[in-house]
């Protein structure tokens, strides 16, 4: 169920509380660019199994490749304290289920005694589970979905908040036309940010592998509205950062 997310970090000046808009991808060492997943019938036919020993060993190697992503995934996981808990109990529930899957069908391709079982088990491994088109790829967006509405819009609309009433308040004097549109735009970048934001980890959760056999998009706008959402976020803090700056 595998792609990758930007960071964002503003940091505050002078005695002010940092913001950290945490965007770094939470499995970017564990999930590949996310492809529909290959099947033996995909694989050119002069590099096909053509035995019962060489489909049993790629069922080997394709059911082992993937037991160490979803290993790598749910430790992940387990320790990303951004998620809320009903997304990560969603996520490891998919995460383990797929893991307990891999190894069971390395079993059972390792005990086929005939190519056709084999090669119908070996299938089974790319199409029925879709751990890279699926699973890996819908735990990340969640996680990344939770750590912008969970972590950075919130630290983000307290700075700007702090800010406003600098503005208006103790650092009048330096206010200028040019901080306040700049406050203002922080406003609406904040604003963008949260729509886009919003309801995409439980979006990309619901996404199933049937869901994905039947459009290899499924993820795509969940993609698309938490990249609109990381650079409204990142554009609003630029906007803190250079008020903060003419306020030193």
């Amino acid at each position: 169920m595998p792609t990758r997310i930007t960071g964002l970090v503003v940091a505050a000046a002078a005695g002010v509380t940092g913001l950290a808009l945490i965007g770094s991808p939470a499995f970017a060492d564990t999930t590949p660019t996310p492809t529909p997943s290959p099947t033996p019938s995909s694989t050119a036919k002069a590099h096909a199994p053509h035995t019962l020993a060489e489909v049993q060993a790629a069922g080997a190697k394709a059911t082992s490749d993937r037991e160490t992503k979803l290993s790598a995934a749910i430790t992940k996981v387990t320790g990303d304290k951004s998620l809320t808990s009903n997304d990560r109990s969603t996520i490891l529930g998919t995460l383990n289920a797929d893991l307990a899957a891999m190894k069971s069908s390395a079993s059972a391709i390792a005990a086929d005694s005939t190519i056709t079982q084999a090669t119908t088990d070996l299938k089974a491994v790319y199409s029925k589970y879709r751990v890279y088109a699926v699973a890996l790829p819908q735990a990340r967006l969640a996680a990344d979905a939770d750590r912008l509405t969970g972590t950075a819009l919130p630290k983000l609309t307290k700075e700007h908040s702090t800010l406003a009433g600098l503005l208006s308040g103790k650092d009048k004097a330096t206010s200028t036309a040019a901080l306040q549109s700049d406050l203002s735009d922080m406003s609406a970048q904040i604003a963008t940010a949260s729509r886009d934001a919003s309801g995409q980890a439980s979006a990309a959760l619901a996404v199933t592998p049937s869901a994905y056999d039947s459009n290899h998009s499924a993820l795509s706008s969940v993609k698309s509205s938490l990249e609109s959402a990381r650079t409204a976020a990142k554009k609003a803090a630029s906007d803190a950062k250079t008020i903060r700056q003419a306020l030193k």
